[in-house]
């Protein structure tokens, strides 16, 4: 927390705060696409396991037989007008974003595109193809589009203090804005304790539904071979991470659990676009820590893995997502929008 911030955040709390009036008010419109959409968002600045979350729900829209697309926004890439997502382009990460070419390298029967702007992207996206439903990637605060599904994701290891709104916190908008959410989901919460759990579902009010996600690595990829290591084979193991994401404290607490983290891992800027200057030093630094595995996350690889000169000794941790508890609630909220 930084209370010296506290007025810049007031201010900043009461512009968001006049806009969504005018939105819930009809002042300000909600352009549909005639298409189905839910969107997938949170409350705070990036690292809530939002990505997870979205492929969860693109495989069980796929499984369902719907024809889905993703909406994304083009954030710290080059491409300036709606775009279809090529994972075969050289620089695809780049141009495109790495959460967007993730989810479509990891759903190639899913339409994934970007654009600056949501709203524009998602009449592109159905000007091309007819789907059944499209899914806005981070999507809450964009109110020009209007959604059938508004999902928000909370981090259950997100201190309370960081819902404060920026740049106090790392909220977006103040907690208040949860009640135009559909349905929440409390992500991580295998990395929570039970007491914290409560005290955040404290705030929520009682008539929203709640689920809740857990996140775990039990796998691990070679980004150079087809050779795959299960958590048990890498139990005790010393890793060096490097990372580019919001929350680097999480994964490497994850990590943490299976083995020993070297203490001179690397953590880049969310979303860092690598140079080749950083790989030599990655590569250098990696060597020098003696640790058994160089790890990154599935979101740095697309990025790393044709940057490396040897693919072969960075090792991809495959995050998995599981309900916790009752097992099909939240297909059964993504079914309800058709019915």
């Amino acid at each position: 927390m930084r209370p010296y911030l506290r007025p810049i955040s007031f201010l900043y709390e009461q512009v968001v705060g006049v806009k969504n009036f005018l939105y819930d008010k009809g002042v300000l419109a909600q352009n549909s696409v005639g298409v189905p959409v839910i969107s997938i968002g949170n409350l705070t600045v990036g690292g809530t396991g939002k990505t997870p979350v979205t492929d969860f729900c693109l495989k069980s829209l796929v499984a369902d037989g719907k024809k889905v697309a993703v909406i994304s926004r083009s954030y710290k890439a080059d491409a300036e007008a709606p775009s279809l997502v090529d994972t075969e382009h050289r620089y695809a990460a780049r141009y495109y974003g790495d959460e967007p070419v993730l989810l479509a390298q990891t759903n190639p029967e899913v339409d994934v595109y970007v654009g600056p702007n949501k709203l524009e992207t998602a009449q592109f996206a159905v000007r091309q193809e007819k789907y059944d439903v499209l899914i806005v990637d981070d999507g809450f605060q964009h109110r020009k589009l209007a959604r059938d599904l508004n999902i928000v994701i909370l981090d259950a290891t997100e201190a309370l203090a960081n819902y404060a709104v920026v740049p106090e916190g790392r909220g977006r908008e103040s907690f208040a804005g949860i009640q135009r959410a559909d349905l929440l989901i409390l992500t991580k919460c295998n990395l929570a304790s039970e007491e914290y759990l409560h005290l955040l579902e404290k705030r929520v009010p009682e008539e929203k539904e709640v689920l809740h996600f857990g996140y775990s690595i039990n796998q691990f990829n070679s980004a150079g071979s087809d050779i795959k290591l299960t958590k048990s084979q890498m139990i005790g193991k010393s890793f060096f991470l490097v990372s580019a994401i919001a929350r680097p404290d999480v994964f490497e607490k994850m990590m943490g659990d299976i083995g020993s983290v070297s203490k001179k891992s690397l953590h880049f800027r969310d979303h860092h676009q690598y140079t080749n200057d950083d790989i030599k030093r990655i590569e250098s630094e990696f060597t020098n820590s003696k640790a058994d595995f160089l790890v990154t996350t599935e979101k740095d690889a697309v990025k790393l893995r044709s940057l490396m000169s040897e693919p072969s000794q960075l090792w991809i941790a495959k995050l998995e997502v599981a309900e916790v508890g009752q097992k099909g609630r939240l297909h059964a909220a993504l079914s309800k929008i058709f019915s």
